[in-house]
């Protein structure tokens, strides 16, 4: 039962996580830089949290979350530097691919 509470949360943050690529991506390119900065700081909170309420169950980060992060970047860089920028997507898929295959097999 705590298995399935916790994989609903996973499966909203990652939910919510593809609403704020696709929200950063829509948004005007001057805008885009201040929103991956809060996007950063989000991501950087939520891993000062883990550690200081569970320091003893730290657990490797799933390459699938990289992958998303990776892909939104790119994404944004493909407008000003689109060799960077697809460079970027294409590692994040690639990362993505491998973060699900990862999830897959640990069930």
């Amino acid at each position: 039962m705590m298995a399935s509470d916790q994989q609903k949360r996973e499966q909203e943050i990652e939910r919510l996580a593809r609403e704020i690529g696709r929200l950063i991506r829509e948004t005007d390119p001057e805008s885009q830089e201040e929103l991956r900065e809060a996007a950063t700081i989000m991501r950087e909170e939520a891993h000062q949290t883990q550690e200081t309420t569970h320091p003893e169950r730290r657990r490797a980060m799933n390459p699938l979350a990289a992958g998303i992060g990776l892909v939104v970047i790119g994404a944004g860089l493909a407008f000003i530097m689109p060799p960077v920028g697809l460079v970027l997507i294409v590692v994040g898929f690639f990362a993505i691919v491998w973060g699900v295959v990862i999830t897959w097999f640990k069930k």
